[in-house]
């Protein structure tokens, strides 16, 4: 894996403020130093869980065309000053005064057989608009600048055989807003890239229902299965038009490790544990939609998934002894086999 180009663009904000400030650019030198070992870092590193998959759009009228993807074809298959600055152009169109000014990093290389190109934009501020002068913009005191913030950045990888034939699905992140997709910044995702998560709001969900289902029919521990069901009573609550993972899912309600191996032993792959989707609370309850607790003396309590824990009021003695409660009118009754 190497770097055959990198290029480094001044960008000021340009949305809402009438006619653009002017993009600084210049290319970086290949080799030994912090601001190289930085961006070859970047550069060089494997997908993590924090990272998440994402296809570009196609345009208005279902065409295959996406202008952001064009702009990165080109650039890939002639790296220069002049492409790259068409890229930092569309980047400064979308950003406002709330994402400041940036430094963005554009670098093509080489994996394998593969063509690769990252895309990595910095917060920085006004102190480094005074190292631009006549001659461009001073590279070389970026390294006193962004060494330190490494970890506060936004990125997109895209790499293929043949680029004009692939970059249409790309491994994307935002390090500067948070470490999930739940967090990545409207402007970069949908504004800058025109693109969105590689996975359909109701694959993913319905992925998670049925291993949550799955998971608490098999499971012999009643413990386990009470961590199990409370999350999915609480899913639709809390996570609705947010973007997870399984193992986000699983996190955010702290459930123990018995917990998080029987969900994830309910998919057909380990690697989607980690893989992000928004949530869609009517393809949830789809799913699950009712939550039913049997109680050792005979009784069957039965309610909506989301709505359990309201109907039900639960306490526990030290003895392991649940009293359930609940107030409301008989609507009906009946007889059914079990």
């Amino acid at each position: 894996m190497s770097i055959l180009k990198a290029f480094a663009f001044l960008v000021p904000p340009g949305k809402g403020a009438g006619v653009g400030q002017p993009i600084s650019g210049k290319e970086v030198g290949i080799g030994a130093g912090k601001l190289f070992e930085m961006l070859d870092s970047i550069f060089s590193g494997d997908a993590s869980k924090h990272d998440f998959e994402i296809v570009f759009n196609h345009s208005a009228t279902g065409e295959q065309y996406n202008e952001c993807r064009r702009l990165f074809v080109e650039f890939t298959a002639d790296a220069t000053v002049e492409n790259g600055l068409k890229i930092a152009q569309r980047l400064q169109n979308v950003s406002d005064h709330r994402s400041g000014l940036g430094l963005l990093f554009l670098i093509s290389g080489t994996n394998g057989l593969r063509r690769r190109m990252v895309v990595s934009r910095f917060p920085t501020d006004q102190a480094v608009l005074a190292e631009v002068n006549e001659k461009g913009l001073n590279v070389e005191f970026l390294e006193q600048v962004f060494i330190k913030r490494l970890s506060s950045y936004k990125a997109v990888c895209l790499q293929h055989e043949s680029p004009v034939n692939g970059f249409w699905k790309a491994m994307a992140t935002d390090r500067q807003a948070g470490q999930s997709g739940e967090h990545i910044s409207e402007y970069w995702l949908k504004e800058f890239l025109d693109a969105d998560f590689s996975e359909t709001p109701a694959a993913g969900t319905r992925r998670l229902a049925v291993a949550l289902r799955k998971a608490l029919k098999a499971h012999p521990n009643i413990d386990v299965k009470s961590e199990l069901a409370h999350a999915s009573s609480l899913a639709s609550a809390i996570f609705t038009d947010k973007t997870i993972s399984i193992e986000g899912f699983c996190e955010y309600f702290a459930l123990s490790q018995s917990a998080k191996d029987a969900v994830r032993a309910q998919l057909s792959k380990s690697s989607l544990f980690g893989k992000n989707f928004k949530f869609d609370p009517e393809e949830f309850k789809v799913v699950a939609p009712f939550r039913t607790v049997e109680m050792s003396n005979g009784a069957i309590l039965t309610a909506p998934n989301d709505e359990f824990e309201n109907v039900f009021s639960e306490h526990k003695a030290d003895n392991g002894i649940v009293t359930y409660s609940t107030v409301g009118r008989i609507n009906d009754q009946r007889l059914a086999r079990k």
